[in-house]
């Protein structure tokens, strides 16, 4: 295993850690099976831990964004469905400005609906009709990164363009793509099956920014572990890779999520439109999430495990120095790991309904 450009190591077993490895804890429950909209969850979509260590909960069933104290209790909802200014119609998603504000993703607004640094209503930022940004992250109080599509159709074909670019806080335009590719299909075969287009753009990577203003990124992928180090002019300043073995899921795995997608669809589209069955990548990809984790540290998730686990590199020396594990299995966990604390949570939870966690070492 090894960190850095290139490198001919032998693979390695994506269950064996080769450096310190820490564990996270529970030390906070959110979340109740039956209750009212201050302790349930239809569907975590974000969550954030603020300076002051409070809870931000995004939901999408609800079309809510919520907000809880240090020791758990409900303070009160920030935002909730509606077409109205500052109230959300299709949440996808939020960040966090240096200065406090809070953006969320609205697919359906077109752009964010941002809070102020008091988490009151501030404005709407609608400006992309056609391809608003499916995930950000801010670089500083006026600029942020944003990863969007743009699809370009004929008769017979289907040219999807994936961008990561930087753009100026209230601007439509980028002012420097970052990183950039397309991918092609047929008609015939979106059609047939919607599958892979599902895959290769509602959520094919991750991004986020250092303490350099440096922005990482790193496409989901079950042959190839690799995180690239950009700066804001589009410039590779490293890549860290490592050699694993590719890991197959297991059919419950395939299953599960099969029918976790199918449903979403299901019902992000009203029950409409034509019958779907979602067909998972048969392999689990090699780095799910980047964040810059309590320790100032990049912390790197990979796909590969039973259990979630994280590789933590040094961000100045782009080497790996340790790794933290959650030992609790399940294939639809989702972490929130930022500089003020970590969360977690189960998109499709054993128990039936989800729960928000809070974590520590």
């Amino acid at each position: 295993m090894m960190a850095g450009c290139g490198g001919s190591a032998d693979p390695v077993s994506a269950d064996i850690p080769t450096m310190p490895v820490d564990t996270l804890h529970v030390d906070l429950v959110i979340g109740e099976e039956l209750g009212d909209s201050t302790s349930t969850f239809g569907s975590i979509v974000g969550a954030l831990t603020d300076s002051e260590g409070r809870m931000i909960v995004q939901d999408q069933v609800e079309g809510a964004v919520k907000l809880y104290a240090p020791d758990g209790e409900y303070i009160r909802h920030i935002a909730r469905r509606g077409s109205g200014p500052g109230e959300l119609g299709l949440p996808w998603g939020m960040f966090a400005f240096p200065d406090g504000r809070l953006a969320v993703l609205d697919l359906m607004k077109q752009g964010f609906v941002v809070f102020d640094d008091s988490l009151e209503y501030l404005e709407e930022m609608g400006l992309w009709p056609q391809n608003p940004p499916f995930q950000a992250a801010a670089v500083s109080d006026s600029q942020f990164v944003a990863y969007k599509i743009g699809q370009d159709a004929s008769e017979s074909r289907i040219t999807v363009t994936r961008t990561v670019a930087l753009y100026t806080y209230g601007r439509e335009e980028w002012d420097q793509v970052l990183w950039q590719d397309s991918i092609e299909t047929t008609m015939s075969d979106l059609m047939r099956d919607p599958s892979v287009l599902i895959i290769d753009t509602l959520d094919p990577l991750s991004i986020c920014v250092g303490p350099s203003s440096t922005v990482f990124l790193s496409l989901k992928d079950g042959e190839t572990y690799s995180i690239t180090e950009l700066d804001l002019a589009g410039r590779a300043v490293r890549e860290l890779t490592m050699d694993l073995v590719p890991v197959e899921k297991s059919r419950e795995e395939i299953m599960a999520e099969s029918t976790y997608v199918t449903n979403y669809v299901a019902r992000m589209s009203g029950g409409g439109g034509m019958p779907f069955e979602f067909n998972p990548d048969p392999y689990k990809d090699m780095v799910t999430d980047l964040a810059f984790g309590p320790d100032g540290n990049l912390w790197a998730r990979r796909g590969t495990t039973t259990t979630p686990f994280f590789d933590i590199f040094d961000p100045e020396m782009g080497e790996l120095i340790r790794h933290v594990v959650f030992p609790s299995e399940g294939w639809s966990w989702q972490f929130a790991v930022t500089e003020n604390g970590i969360l977690a949570w189960e998109e499709d939870p054993e128990l039936g309904y989800q729960q928000l966690y809070r974590l520590s070492l």
